[in-house]
C-alpha cells in the first residue's frame, strides 16, 4: 500500500521536472553543440555513490564539484539517469559519468538562468522547525478557560 501522505511530494516532483530541463539542455547541447555563447556550470555531489570520475578528482574535490561545459568538451551523450562527457584535467582527457540525481546546481551565466536542484530539505533545517514549532505551541497554552489568539506576524 502506498503512503497516502506522500502522494503529492512536492520536491521530489519540483526536482525532477527541473532535472527534465537538464536532460533536455545536454541532449540539445549534444546533438547541436553550443552556440549564442550558452555554457553550463555544473555542481555535482563527487562522492555519489553511482558516479565515475577519476580518483584524483574525487580526492581534489571530496564533497563537492563543478564542472564547467563551454569550448573543450567531447562526447556528451545523455542517458536516462545520467550523462556522460569528456573534458580536460591536468592536461588529459577524462571521462565522467554523472548522474542527474547527485545534481546541485545546473547555471548558464549567457542568459543568468540559474537551477537549485538541491531541494530535499537538511536535517538540521527540519530539527530547528520542529524546535520552532513547540516552543511556538509552549507560548500558546494555557491552562485556564480563556483562549488567546495570536496574530500571524508577515
Amino acid at each position: 500500500m502506498k503512503d497516502k501522505n506522500k502522494f503529492l511530494d512536492y520536491p521530489k516532483l519540483i526536482k525532477s521536472n527541473l532535472l527534465n530541463v537538464v536532460k533536455y539542455a545536454l541532449k540539445k547541447t549534444s546533438e547541436y553543440g553550443l552556440s549564442d555563447k550558452h555554457h553550463f556550470y555544473i555542481t555535482f555531489t563527487t562522492n555519489f555513490q553511482k558516479n565515475i570520475i577519476p580518483e584524483y578528482l574525487k580526492s581534489d574535490y571530496p564533497d563537492t564539484m563543478m564542472i564547467v561545459i563551454e569550448n573543450e568538451y567531447w562526447n556528451l551523450k545523455t542517458y536516462e539517469d545520467y550523462f556522460s562527457i569528456d573534458l580536460k584535467f591536468k592536461g588529459k582527457i577524462e571521462k565522467l559519468c554523472i548522474y542527474f540525481s547527485s545534481l546541485k546546481t545546473f547555471v548558464d551565466p549567457s542568459v543568468s538562468f540559474t537551477l537549485n536542484l538541491n531541494l530535499e530539505e537538511s536535517p538540521q533545517l527540519k530539527k530547528t522547525k520542529s524546535n520552532k514549532i513547540k516552543k511556538q505551541d509552549r507560548q500558546i497554552e494555557n491552562k485556564s478557560n480563556v483562549i488567546f489568539l495570536k496574530p500571524n506576524s508577515k
